[in-house]
């Protein structure tokens, strides 16, 4: 399959990233951070390089790649990007709990304990530095401000289409699968992107053995 070199080695630079620095002596929240965002980029890289067959897994894998470089690289540029993801953090706790809340009361089960649990959680959230706000991470905001506003905008519409049973997905979804054109047109941006992770991650690392 082509491409598999480039992601290959992406995969492997990815691979070292994490290992260097998951027992890093002079770690860090931040390195601690870094870390995790890596370990995520590198499942879905595999999740990528083992598949690049079905069309509505290959749009899922882009998408997410997309998103978590845009993600690590504004913790990386912006002094205030490490507090606002931990503060993403808080806000997407609360609303899980709150999803697994309403769908229990809707199906009318025990929801007590879980409702301790968001008791505590709402708790730790008041005393937290971090703060929650739903305006952090807007994907189309971080894309506009790292100069992929367009990318951003052609993954939205090809992912709203590709990912939901759209109409066209449901109808269409054999012509979909049997032209290549859209695999590979997806298989390329998703290896840009790669490349652009690969780059990121060279910076970040130069940055954290600096101690800066």
């Amino acid at each position: 399959m082509v491409h598999n070199e480039s992601l290959e080695t992406a995969k492997n630079v990815i691979s070292n990233f994490v290992s260097m620095f998951n027992n890093f002596e002079n770690s860090s929240i931040k390195v601690f951070v870094f870390v995790n965002l890596f370990k995520e980029i590198e499942r879905e890289l595999n999740r990528f390089i083992a598949g690049r067959v079905d069309l509505t897994l290959t749009s899922i894998q882009v998408r997410n790649l997309f998103e978590l470089y845009l993600i690590t690289k504004h913790i990386y540029d912006s002094d205030e990007g490490l507090d606002e993801w931990l503060g993403q953090m808080h806000q997407d706790t609360i609303e899980i709990q709150n999803g697994f809340i309403g769908l229990l009361r809707n199906h009318h089960k025990d929801i007590s304990e879980l409702e301790e649990v968001k008791n505590f959680t709402d708790q730790s959230l008041n005393e937290s530095p971090y703060v929650c706000q739903k305006k952090y991470f807007n994907m189309g905001v971080l894309a506009g401000q790292y100069g992929y506003k367009n990318e951003h905008l052609a993954m939205h519409k090809l992912c709203s289409k590709l990912i939901h049973p759209t109409s066209i997905k449901v109808n269409g979804y054999s012509a979909l699968s049997a032209d290549n054109n859209y695999l590979s047109i997806l298989e390329i941006f998703g290896v840009f992107v790669c490349g652009k992770i690969e780059e990121l991650s060279y910076e970040i690392a130069d940055s954290i053995k600096s101690g800066n």
